[in-house]
C-alpha cells in the first residue's frame, strides 16, 4: 500500500463518517427546517454519480466511502420530503 493509497482510504473514511452527526440529528428530531431541500438533492445525485465512476474505475476508496454517504444523504432527503 502506498502513501497514495493511504491518503485515498482516509479521505474516503472522513467522507463515509461527513454526513453521520446531520442524520444522527435529523432521525432524532425529525427538524429539517434549517436544512436545504436543493443540497440534498444535488448530494444524493452526486454521491450516487461518484459510486458510479467508483465502480467503473474499481476505485474501493470511492467505493466504500459512497457506500456510507450515498444512503446517509438519503436518508436526510426523506426525512426532508416528510418532515418539510
Amino acid at each position: 500500500m502506498t502513501i497514495i493509497d493511504i491518503i485515498g482510504y482516509a479521505a474516503a473514511g472522513m467522507a463515509a463518517i461527513i454526513f453521520l452527526p446531520q442524520v444522527i440529528q435529523t432521525v432524532r428530531s425529525k427538524d429539517t427546517k434549517g436544512l436545504s431541500l436543493s443540497s440534498f438533492i444535488l448530494i444524493s445525485i452526486s454521491n450516487s454519480l461518484w459510486f458510479t465512476y467508483g465502480l467503473l474505475t474499481g476505485d474501493t476508496a470511492i467505493i466504500l466511502s459512497q457506500i456510507f454517504l450515498f444512503p446517509m444523504g438519503l436518508t436526510i432527503l426523506f426525512y426532508k420530503l416528510k418532515y418539510g
